[in-house]
């Protein structure tokens, strides 16, 4: 059964409405992937295998798209 958040996060014109779709996104982040992006995959990658909450994951996705860590011509708004 898929792991779908209360609220959808806004990532550019992109609604991500769960661990999965953030880990797709993720998987193809073409800017920097620094602290924030490493701390975001590792833990959508444990709320998939049920080893860490979604709603953390969403946490850490939310932080990653707020800090910066994107290409320079991308603007990411968070939902809610």
């Amino acid at each position: 059964m898929q792991i779908i958040w209360d609220k959808p996060v806004a990532a550019g014109e992109k609604l991500i409405f769960g661990p999965l779709e953030a880990r797709r996104f993720l998987s193809e982040w073409p800017g920097m992937k620094g602290m924030n992006f490493a701390a975001a995959d590792a833990c959508v990658l444990r709320a998939l295998d049920r080893r860490s909450s979604p709603d953390e994951a969403r946490e850490l996705f939310e932080i990653f798209l707020a800090t910066g860590e994107r290409t320079p011509d991308t603007d990411y708004k968070l939902a809610g």
